[in-house]
């Protein structure tokens, strides 16, 4: 019981929108001034919410994720970026290596209900940060979907903001980043 009152529940897809919010850039624009100013005499400018963002998706298809659990994690990555005027996701999926990674902007949002997971071999969580580093991807927030069994290392834990969703355990921890837990909701059942 204590458990429980400690440790509160959050749903994953609420905490992946959290998550892609709190790395959406903010400006100052005198386009709405800040009203809090008004009584100093002061006009300064007020917060404009950015409406870009700029994040990848590896996802683990190394035999415990399957291809409708792939098809459940993109389309509710689809329906997070909708709320974006502008975007750009590195995807792709791994085992002991990266395929099928595409790059799709607003544009082609619709790109991503249409994408093929591949992979089936073993689980190496290194080769996605390797492929970042030698591939010039420095994405602001990079998911990963797995099975939270790495071969060896959790990977690179300074190289970008990670959060790893985890499928079938809720016990597994990751040694960086956030960990949040996948749990198929009633309606994809």
């Amino acid at each position: 019981m204590i458990k429980d009152l400690t440790e509160p529940k959050i749903n994953w897809r609420e905490l992946v929108r959290q998550e892609i919010q709190s790395i959406v850039r903010n400006d100052y624009s005198f386009q709405r001034p800040n009203r809090k100013s008004w009584h100093s005499g002061a006009i300064l400018p007020g917060m404009k919410e950015a409406t870009a963002i700029d994040i990848a998706v590896g996802m683990d298809m190394s035999g415990s994720i399957g291809d409708d659990d792939a098809k459940i994690f993109l389309g509710e990555i689809e329906g997070i970026l909708d709320q974006y005027e502008d975007f750009k996701v590195n995807i792709w999926c791994f085992d002991t290596d990266i395929y099928n990674h595409k790059v799709i902007t607003h544009d082609e949002a619709h790109e991503l209900l249409e994408y093929e997971p591949q992979g089936g071999g073993g689980t190496d969580f290194d080769v996605n940060f390797t492929y970042m580093e030698e591939n010039g991807i420095v994405p602001k927030k990079f998911i990963m979907f797995t099975d939270g069994y790495p071969y060896d290392s959790w990977g690179e834990p300074d190289y970008c903001d990670t959060m790893f969703v985890i499928h079938g355990s809720t016990t597994i921890e990751a040694p960086f980043g956030i960990t949040t837990y996948y749990e198929l909701s009633k309606e994809y059942a």
